[in-house]
């Protein structure tokens, strides 16, 4: 069932279902942008401090569209223009953060959650797999989480 989404059953099974490509991709769109100084605190509670100078971009995706409330704690990552990127504080209802540090970054800019740049280039691949080893789960909960608030949007083909 699981193999529909591209996705093995569970750590070291890989061998048994043969070289899939995941089918789901989560992306999202930048919605605010903010510098921050050492030393600033953000999210509920003040709970992350920055260590460093950086810039901090707002995702309009939470919990409540199937993003782990515990993922940012346990070193969650996003692609910004194929960057990996750390999501810092705390992963609220509608909202996620993420540290850029000094890669520009802009309103409207696409984050990939799940999934890689469409052109190949940058850094790794985000797969669910991930998510699902940092979360001390597997994969299927992960995709299975993705909440009916996240549009849908169907693609011909993964190579078109």
């Amino acid at each position: 069932g699981i193999a529909i989404y591209g996705i093995t059953p569970g750590p070291g099974v890989d061998h048994l279902v043969g070289d899939l490509r995941p089918a789901l991709e989560l992306r999202a769109r930048v919605g605010y942008v903010k510098q921050v100084a050492a030393g600033s605190r953000i999210s509920y509670g003040l709970r992350h401090t920055f260590s460093h100078d950086t810039t901090v971009a707002t995702v309009p995706l939470g919990y409540a569209d199937g993003v782990p409330r515990r993922l940012a704690a346990v070193g969650g990552q996003v692609l910004v223009h194929g960057v990996r990127r750390p999501i810092v504080g705390v992963i609220t209802m509608d909202q996620l953060m993420i540290d850029c540090g000094d890669l520009p970054v802009a309103v409207g800019d696409e984050v990939v959650l799940i999934g890689g740049n469409r052109d190949g280039a940058g850094d790794r691949p985000i797969h669910a797999e991930e998510w699902a080893e940092l979360l001390d789960t597997i994969g299927y909960e992960i995709v299975c989480g993705i909440s009916a608030r996240v549009p849908r949007v169907p693609r011909r083909s993964i190579d078109g």
